[in-house]
């Protein structure tokens, strides 16, 4: 697969999140819910040419997709956006503050993950770990109303 292609999905997925953050209102939710879901799902399947499953605001009680791998460890708190695709995901997930943060940096740790790299631009922080079979990339962005809201990129080793 292309770089582009795999390149694609976590970017998508970002600019879905952030247009997306924002609580519905209206007695119409269901009804843009399910038109934005399927617009966006068809989006990502039209660029990748495979199926996925895409979680907005609202739906499912903010949970992760049923295919997350579950030997990533996730911090708990609300998933305000998540895409899986065969060997890709990623979730948009908000948590309460800095040790929330600096907890799921430690339980990758401790699951066997290995700190690959790391930038810091200003308050915005993300982090690559890798073991034999995932790179997780995970990025902190600081939310005053909010906490942190912390991105999550997975990709299977072999699929780059």
């Amino acid at each position: 697969m292309p770089r582009y292609r795999i390149l694609a999905l976590p970017t998508i997925a970002v600019a879905a999140a952030v247009s997306l953050s924002g609580c519905f209102a209206n007695p119409l939710d269901g009804l843009v819910e399910n038109v934005v879901q399927g617009g966006v799902e068809g989006l990502i399947e039209n660029e990748l040419g495979e199926n996925v499953d895409v979680t907005l605001p609202g739906q499912d009680g903010g949970q992760l997709p049923s295919s997350w791998p579950s030997d990533v460890p996730t911090p708990p708190g609300d998933v305000v956006f998540a895409v899986a695709s065969p060997g890709n995901w990623t979730a948009s997930i908000v948590v309460d503050g800095q040790s929330a943060v600096d907890r799921a940096y430690a339980e990758l740790e401790q699951a066997g993950y290995t700190l690959d790299t790391e930038a810091n631009f200003g308050g915005f922080v993300t982090r690559s770990y890798i073991n034999d079979t995932y790179q997780v990339s995970v990025s902190a962005l600081p939310n005053e109303a909010e906490g942190f809201t912390i991105q999550y990129v997975i990709i299977e080793q072999g699929t780059q």
